[in-house]
């Protein structure tokens, strides 16, 4: 007899849970300029542009003395 396995859905956090977004990495990041530049034909203004139309969860926070930078004319983002 073959056994039907089904698939049990993740129920979504309770309200007023806190839940903890995973902070997008570097490559992530220029994943996202780049599929920003696919759907709309041109780079983003900002990173806080990719944030806001949800295309990264958050902007990551740099590691000291250091930044984040869209590089448009590579479609990328590098850390400066």
């Amino acid at each position: 007899a073959v056994e039907k396995q089904t698939a049990t859905p993740a129920s979504p956090p309770a309200s007023g849970a806190a839940t903890v977004v995973k902070e997008p990495t570097l490559d992530e990041m220029s994943e996202a300029v780049q599929a920003w530049f696919t759907s709309r034909g041109r780079a983003p203004n900002s990173l806080d542009e990719l944030v806001k139309a949800r295309f990264i969860s958050k902007m990551p926070a740099a590691p000291a003395g250091r930044e984040y930078v869209l590089d448009k004319e590579h479609l990328r983002v590098i850390l400066r």
